[in-house]
């Protein structure tokens, strides 16, 4: 090798002096740099060339030596490269393959950087733009990452909840999707579902436990299993996830917030609230708890600074608060009334909070009679059900709708994302419910799919935000 260096340099020396002989003008030495078409490529690219190329040609065959780094892993994520090739002389450019892998592992970008460090063992040779750096983006998808989460209660003490995928273009269902990747029951009535990262925090009421899984892949990474007592829901804040809980539904006055500790999966402290917290959201650091009444009834919303953990004055609303959705920096809260089953029917309302002063700005009242559920949104508008009809109202509309968008519905509970409307219907509670889809553009039907047993929510994973 130093032999070969050697002569090549006496060999480009005597170009260089006769050369001097002849004119004036100094000749260009040779410069070797690296290339490629593209810096980043898909895993499933094949072959990749990687051009190591001279300004002017070599009349010895050289030696080029290059180290190659990065994140991506030699072996796994493409061919071991030797390390070295030669250019041949009078040639002006030798070409290294590397080969991708593509395999079916869900991976994040990795990178491959290809670095000249030597010609026939010395730096005389080597451009400034000795380096290259690919990216490798993964062509595979995690099993559950793009598409719609079904939650299914199950029977009450029959153990039975589940969850359902169903994928993006809505041609499959996937049932069971807990039970089959864990190789175990989720268990006794899945209440609620919330996502916070890449975890999803599954609130399974008769079970007392909140299962926490990956997203994505529904692999369990942890359970809340003690400290709750007839958990709801669940949302997230400062760090830290709060559970509404009603505690002993013989006693009014037990009822609590569980704030879970996220790293240890454990009740970290309680906040006491009154009867009946239901729903939860979070805006920053503060939570507001829709107060349904549990086995009674309430009609406040309450206020909690996470911060600090403590719970303010609460909101009064209406009779039975039963959803809450955060829009344009206002909190519209849906109450249902009392039901003429009770024998103190009360009128439904949909009230507006500003959430800078926490008091009533706007308030809608429905007729007597009528009981509005499962408010939701969708951009600037907000939709629930009513008698078995979905109404849609603008957030800037000085009334109620009094017309249906879509009717003669039975859904158990409802959910809008990007101009369709998702709902789930239970059916006879004994038998497989359904998936209802419908396209808000002209109200049409799309789809119904049959999923399992009591579909109690709908939650949108990956592309879609819920």
């Amino acid at each position: 090798m130093r032999n070969n260096r050697l002569f090549l340099i006496i060999a480009i020396a005597v170009l260089f002096f006769t050369a001097c002989s002849d004119d004036d003008d100094q000749p260009v030495l040779p410069s070797i740099s690296i290339s490629v078409t593209q810096d980043t490529f898909a895993e499933d690219s094949g072959t990749i060339e990687v051009s190591f190329s001279t300004t002017e040609t070599f009349a010895t065959d050289v030696t080029l030596t290059y180290e190659v780094s990065g994140t991506a892993i030699a072996g796994e994520d493409y061919n071991a490269l030797s390390g070295s090739l030669t250019l041949n002389a009078g040639e002006s450019t030798v070409t290294q393959n590397l080969v991708l892998t593509d395999d079916d592992e869900v991976e994040q970008s990795e990178e491959i950087t290809i670095t000249l460090t030597a010609v026939d063992g010395g730096s005389d040779f080597i451009a400034s733009n000795n380096s290259v750096t690919l990216t490798i983006t993964d062509n595979d998808s995690f099993p559950f990452e793009n598409g719609i989460l079904v939650l299914h209660e199950g029977n009450f003490f029959g153990g039975n909840a589940s969850v359902s995928f169903v994928n993006e273009d809505l041609t499959t269902v996937t049932n069971g999707i807990f039970n089959e990747v864990n190789d175990e029951a989720l268990g006794d009535v899945a209440q609620s579902m919330a996502f916070n990262g890449d975890l999803a925090y599954i609130v399974v009421n008769n079970s007392q436990t909140v299962e926490v899984v990956n997203r994505y892949t529904f692999e369990s990474v942890g359970t809340v299993e003690s400290g709750l007592l007839n958990p709801r829901h669940i949302a997230f804040a400062e760090g830290k996830g709060y559970v509404t809980n009603w505690g002993d539904g013989s006693n009014p006055d037990d009822d609590y917030v569980a704030v879970i500790d996220l790293e240890s999966y454990s009740v970290a402290s309680t906040i006491s609230v009154p009867e009946g917290p239901e729903w939860i959201v979070a805006n920053e650091n503060t939570l507001y708890v829709a107060h349904q009444g549990g086995f009674g009834q309430n009609n406040i919303v309450s206020v909690i600074d996470a911060t600090t953990n403590i719970a303010g004055t609460p909101i009064t609303v209406a009779d039975r608060p039963n959803s809450m959705q955060l829009v344009n920096g206002g909190l519209w809260v849906l109450s249902g009334g009392n039901p003429a089953w009770t024998g103190n029917e009360t009128t439904g309302q949909l009230d507006k909070i500003d959430i800078t002063t926490n008091t009533v700005e706007t308030t809608f009242t429905f007729a007597d009679t009528e009981h509005p559920s499962y408010l939701s949104v969708d951009g600037d508008d907000l939709y629930y059900v009513m008698g078995g009809s979905v109404f849609k109202m603008g957030v800037l509309d000085a009334s109620l709708p009094t017309s249906a968008e879509i009717t003669g519905v039975s859904f158990y509970d409802m959910s809008v994302n990007d101009g369709r409307l998702y709902g789930v219907d239970a059916k006879d509670f004994v038998s497989a419910g359904s998936l209802e889809v419908y396209d808000l553009s002209d109200n049409s039907l799309l789809e119904s799919l049959e999923v399992s047993l009591i579909p109690g929510a709908v939650y949108f994973n990956g592309g879609f935000e819920f």
